[in-house]
């Protein structure tokens, strides 16, 4: 996040606290779309990332004289927005969709980006794949989608999830193992169906 975005923020939100309500919408209008995608990927349901993604600015505004000056106001937003998702999912089944916001497939062997992610591979693999993150543990899947997603460094992932930086770099690396496993397993179930 370059200094320039941060200090367009800050000067959003001092024009909020001191009492120009309107001006939040600057904020909204700027990251609205990337916390509604994060919420869908996550639900893989419209209607409720919409519902969580204004649920996470109402939070964020009615939490705004809380927000610690100098810091990433971008980083603090998907703090609130990935808790909310999570206190959402505590009660639904958790499932993660492949399909990007432009409507693209993705999936390869382990993604360590979007560009990675973006090559397509057999139905069966992304559905392996799709059983196999959904599976993973909140912490694991939310430090993946974050980072495979949303491209955050360790440290953004770190503050948005509030844990260590090792203990995201951990997390991600289990998940991305798990991930793998299940493909490497479905890859030699259906090479022992090819030789028989």
């Amino acid at each position: 996040m370059d200094n320039k975005k941060k200090d367009e923020d800050q000067v959003t939100i001092e024009r909020v606290l001191a009492g120009d309500v309107k001006a939040f919408e600057v904020l909204v209008n700027k990251y609205q779309k990337k916390i509604y995608f994060l919420a869908l990927r996550m639900t893989k349901n419209h209607d409720v990332a919409d519902e969580l993604a204004q649920e996470s600015f109402v939070r964020a505004y009615m939490s705004l004289s809380g927000f610690q000056t100098g810091r990433s106001f971008y980083t603090w937003l998907y703090r609130i927005a990935v808790n909310q998702v999570l206190n959402y999912l505590k009660h639904k089944s958790f499932t993660v969709s492949l399909d990007s916001p432009s409507g693209r497939t993705y999936l390869e062997s382990i993604p360590h980006s979007p560009d990675q992610l973006s090559r397509l591979v057999n139905q069966e693999q992304m559905e392996v794949f799709q059983a196999a993150l959904d599976k993973l543990p909140s912490p694991q899947k939310t430090i993946f989608l974050l980072k495979t997603y949303e491209e955050f460094s360790y440290e953004e992932i770190s503050k948005i999830v509030g844990c260590s930086v090792g203990t995201v770099m951990s997390r991600l690396f289990r998940a991305r193992a798990k991930l793998r496993n299940a493909l490497k397993q479905t890859d030699k179930r259906k090479n022992g169906k090819l030789q028989k």
